[in-house]
């Protein structure tokens, strides 16, 4: 078993040094938890089945927090659909040659809406960091270069300490020297992550930065929207427009003035 805050392994052959999450069952070191002595004991008093008390971990705390933006979220796809089927209701009565195929497709946008959604949901307390060199002999005393920089990177921003969780994405390959894969990071809020990516250029002059890279974790659809704002951006900046940038408006990114004051 693997300690859900510090990635070390857990010695499960005594119990009363790990309790669980009681909203996603992980386990966690009582020394990583933050709870008092008393708190422990009380934790330990009745089954998990019979106790009012619970431990509840920061990401599952995180997601009971995300619920009435979720549930938002939830009542306007409600509307939305509720428009589509209105919309396809009177799209039936002007044409008597709609076929099941057209039914099909509406569908299949409306489960692409919802699956969109719960992946952005996902994602929003992600950032991603890029050409940060991998220089730890081993997993623990990488990750714990990895924690220290980008507590580093968040003090240096004025966000303070961060209860984070760093993860090298994709295969470790000795072949490839240096390697820097991208460093997936979950911080407690989206408004960190944003935040972080929009004052990153602050740091540009800082040596220990000035290599690095940052970035929200995109779905593979606002990935491929960004390539597009971006690729029109690079086309109006070569036909001679000048003073242009990308933000983020909204969730979604849009060419403004430079000039222009960032939200």
């Amino acid at each position: 078993m693997i300690c859900l805050k510090c990635a070390i392994a857990i010695d499960d052959s005594t119990a009363k040094t790990y309790i669980r999450c009681d909203g996603c069952n992980r386990p966690i070191h009582t020394s990583c938890s933050d709870l008092t002595t008393n708190e422990l004991k009380c934790l330990d008093l009745r089954p998990n089945s019979r106790r009012r008390i619970k431990y509840i971990c920061v990401e599952c705390e995180q997601g009971i927090s995300q619920l009435p933006k979720l549930l938002s979220l939830i009542a306007d796809l409600k509307d939305e659909i509720s428009k589509l089927k209105e919309f396809n209701t009177n799209l039936s009565l002007k044409s008597s040659t709609s076929t099941p195929k057209d039914n099909s497709i509406s569908l299949s946008a409306k489960e692409e809406i919802i699956q969109e959604i719960t992946e952005r949901s996902k994602r929003a307390n992600n950032l991603i960091i890029y050409r940060v060199v991998e220089n730890g002999t081993t997993k623990i005393e990488q990750l714990e270069q990895d924690t220290a920089l980008i507590q580093s990177l968040t003090s240096d921003l004025g966000l303070g300490d961060q209860q984070i969780k760093p993860i090298r994405l994709g295969k470790f390959d000795r072949s490839r020297q240096p390697l820097s894969r991208p460093i997936k990071v979950h911080f407690s809020s989206p408004e960190i992550v944003h935040n972080i990516v929009r004052k990153f250029k602050t740091l540009r002059t800082n040596d220990k930065y000035s290599a690095l890279a940052v970035s929200y974790d995109r779905t593979p659809k606002q990935a491929e929207l960004y390539k597009a704002v971006k690729n029109d951006l690079n086309t109006r900046l070569q036909h001679g427009e000048s003073n242009l940038k990308i933000i983020y408006r909204n969730g979604t990114p849009t060419i403004v003035s430079s000039d222009r004051p960032e939200n």
